[in-house]
């Protein structure tokens, strides 16, 4: 009996070895998310560019040098970052499957707010391949001089004689109103986004503006006998980058 028991001892002390043996060996073959594997994760981050309200896409272009982070499994902690090249590409390759998290900066096009929200893509990797998630995008919005378009015009004055009257008026000579104050209006906003004056020949010229509408006006004296300056306006839309519109002449009244 004592043999019997001996070897059954033995027997046992044998698989408990092999059990002991055999679970670190299953437990390091199930590895967590992370570098190490033969997966990967590629895409193309694209900026599209909208003025301030989001009703107008000014432009389109790859989002350089910008960071796109992941995320390991249910981490909370940054796993790595990489920056994105001149094409806008990025790439996150020798994972090992599992989930993952992306996550890049962009600013809320539902709330209409130029505040940067993080924006996140999970995922999941199957071991082997690559998954490409295309193209993706990130959001600004420009400020209405943010662009390169131009409005210019001219503004001429008609100067009349002080020794004649409304309505019997002459006219003494038209000059070219120097040093004289052009407002500008962006889209609906309700107050003047910039105002200007005239060079020494009556030429005025708006730089550095994005698409859209623009309301552009002038002030000239009532000559009617009215205490209050009556405005000469005139709109135009820019359509494209870069666009030049010659807005022509205005012409004011002075007594």
């Amino acid at each position: 009996m004592r043999v019997l028991t001996s070897i059954k001892n033995r027997t046992q002390i044998m698989k408990y070895i092999l059990i002991t043996m055999f679970i670190p060996l299953f437990f390091s073959c199930t590895q967590d998310e992370g570098y190490g594997g033969s997966s990967g994760i590629e895409g193309v981050l694209m900026t599209q560019y909208y003025n301030n309200d989001y009703s107008i896409l000014i432009s389109e272009e790859p989002a350089v040098d910008e960071d796109v982070f992941i995320l390991f499994g249910d981490s909370d902690f940054v796993g790595d970052k990489v920056a994105t090249s001149s094409t806008g590409a990025f790439e996150f390759p020798f994972l090992r499957d599992g989930d993952y998290q992306l996550y890049y900066m962009s600013e809320d096009s539902s709330t209409v707010s130029d505040e940067e929200q993080v924006v996140i893509l999970d995922l999941t990797l199957e071991s082997g391949k690559v998954s490409d998630q295309g193209i993706i995008y990130r959001y600004e919005t420009l400020d209405w001089d943010d662009g390169s378009a131009k409005l210019t015009g001219v503004v001429k004055v008609i100067n009349y004689k002080n020794t004649t009257s409304y309505p019997f008026l002459e006219v003494k000579d038209v000059t070219f109103a120097q040093e004289l104050e052009v407002y500008l209006i962006y889209g609906d906003h309700e107050y003047y986004d910039d105002r200007i004056r005239t060079n020494y020949d009556g030429v005025f010229e708006f730089k550095d503006l994005i698409p859209g509408d623009y309301t552009v006006f002038v002030y000239s004296e009532d000559i009617t006998g009215g205490t209050e300056d009556i405005a000469i306006i005139k709109q135009a839309t820019i359509t494209t980058v870069g666009e030049v519109i010659d807005l022509g002449e205005y012409t004011i009244e002075k007594l």
